[in-house]
């Protein structure tokens, strides 16, 4: 276009002029138990509708300090958690709200947008299909497909949990094929069995491929099918760094390799974390607890940030935790068994750390690079600039609050943190870009995606996980860390890319994106 001042590449607009090309509509069967749901205050997963508790004032003129002191706690306390109710109230009543507008479109056309290191988002904010499992189950390509069984098994296994999402592919195809009898009492009165399906890990998208595979496979009274199937990485930064070291050790703890069933990387973490520990801590040790500090890995997580996580963790595991107990876990985890597994991830964030860290004390103020895709990323972190003004709430009580003013000095501190994570948010980005501007994605060839997650219709997920490994293998070929090292005038230093992983491996890794 004549005058154009975007800065970003070709494929990153055509990426996203082919997402918005995709004609979505909602789901009418899911929406109605939605609605009864919404009527009588039943709340499922994250689809809250919660009544207002009230606390009796029994107070006399009688009553003790320490009973008046008791009554305001108490108070406070319910008042907290009635505003949490008012909140999560509010999200669903609102995701109604706009799904009632909507219900009867039959083509409805999402606008997105990128962020600064080129993941896209929704523009929309009260019903998209990036947002959380009631919002995402309501949508269905508009354009339906033809029927692939075993990706609607797959799918409504997946969506079901239960540790089914990390079983083995055909064990989840299994299992569908294999309850038949509950898919259809379910589907065929999703209202009054609601007690069966609402404890699944995404309750409200397994109800959405259950009927869906009910109608198209059981009694078969459809001929097509518009649900977006998906498959999504394994700790997808984990997968990026192990790639872009050529670090086969880590990259088999990710499923970059094959094998004949899914590595769980956070289970490894976990049983390699009771070496280092004693024997009372080792019953403790499971994927769950580890598992968002692993995950969190590749993202910049700080020693403080993996013990606040695994605190959280023990804790909703109802262990109490004793002084030393916490320290000692964070340890083995953190610095010893998370290291010991991920030896090419660990040391390519450290360099980078402190390659950035030398960057900033040169004097530079920001930072920029070209993905592999062509967006231009601009690294421009600042420390605010505020003012603190007194004023008052009501005409009663005196505040002071801080005013931003605007963007001030360079924040070092933030770059050499926020680099790693923002190159890996960076690479999957330009992934995406690879996959769907290829073999006519978009209105012929609907799809959806949410960052590591991508979603097609049920006659089109064989090219698509095939498709997703083949660029990724062929985007990693580029050397994208040498050639955003260059870009910064970093040195690659020696020993750093391990060199021993067959990226064309991938291609024969059932578990690569699944």
């Amino acid at each position: 276009m004549k005058g154009c001042t975007l800065m970003q590449g070709d494929l990153p607009i055509a990426f996203n002029n082919a997402l918005q090309d995709v004609p979505l509509c909602l789901n009418k069967k899911v929406f109605e138990v939605m609605e009864h749901c919404f009527k009588n205050m039943i709340s499922i997963g994250k689809f809250r509708r919660l009544e207002r508790r009230e606390i009796t004032n029994n107070l006399t003129e009688t009553s003790t300090d320490e009973e008046i002191k008791s009554y305001k706690r108490l108070r406070r306390e319910l008042e907290d958690a009635n505003a949490q109710i008012e909140r999560d109230n509010c999200r669903t009543t609102e995701l109604v709200f706009v799904a009632r507008k909507f219900i009867n479109e039959t083509r409805i056309y999402l606008c997105y947008s990128f962020c600064y290191r080129g993941r896209i988002y929704t523009l929309q904010t009260a019903l998209s299909p990036q947002g959380c499992d009631p919002e995402r189950s309501l949508f269905l390509f508009a354009d339906e497909g033809p029927i692939n069984e075993w990706w609607l098994a797959f799918h409504t296994a997946t969506c079901w949990g239960g540790g089914l999402d990390k079983a083995e592919l055909d064990a989840r195809v299994e299992w569908t094929r294999s309850n038949t009898d509950l898919i259809t009492e379910i589907a065929t009165d999703p209202c009054g069995t609601i007690k069966l399906w609402r404890d699944a890990d995404e309750p409200w998208s397994a109800l959405a491929s259950i009927i869906e595979y009910y109608d198209c496979c059981i009694a078969q009274t459809k001929k097509t099918s518009g649900i977006p199937c998906g498959i999504d990485a394994t700790a997808s930064g984990i997968q990026h760094l192990s790639a872009s070291t050529l670090d086969a050790t880590s990259a088999r703890m990710v499923n970059l390799l094959p094998s004949k069933k899914p590595v769980d990387a956070y289970g490894l973490v976990a049983e390699k974390s009771k070496e280092y520990l004693p024997e009372k801590y080792h019953s403790w040790m499971n994927r769950g607890v580890v598992k968002r500090t692993t995950m969190c890995l590749p993202y910049g997580l700080s020693r403080h940030g993996s013990r606040g996580y695994l605190r959280d963790s023990l804790i909703s595991a109802g262990h109490e935790l004793e002084p030393g107990d916490l320290t000692t876990i964070t340890s083995a985890v953190y610095e010893k068994a998370i290291p010991e597994i991920f030896p090419g991830p660990i040391n390519v964030m450290n360099w980078i750390k402190r390659s950035v860290k030398q960057l900033m004390r040169d004097g530079a103020e920001n930072l920029t690079w070209v993905t592999p895709s062509g967006f231009v990323v601009r690294q421009d972190l600042r420390k605010p600039t505020t003012r603190r003004i007194n004023t008052h709430l009501m005409g009663v009580g005196r505040i002071t609050a801080s005013v931003y003013q605007g963007p001030g000095e360079v924040d070092a501190t933030h770059h050499v943190s926020a680099t790693s994570p923002n190159l890996v948010h960076s690479w999957d980005a330009s992934l995406l870009c690879f996959v769907f501007t290829d073999n006519g994605w978009g209105a012929d060839k609907p799809f959806s995606v949410i960052h590591d997650c991508v979603m097609a219709r049920s006659c089109d997920m064989d090219d698509l996980a095939s498709e997703v490994r083949i660029h990724f293998a062929e985007m990693y070929k580029g050397d994208p860390l040498q050639d955003w090292a260059d870009q910064l005038g970093i040195k690659v230093p020696d020993g750093l890319i391990i060199g021993d992983l067959d990226l064309d491996q991938v291609n024969q890794s059932d578990y690569f994106f699944s």
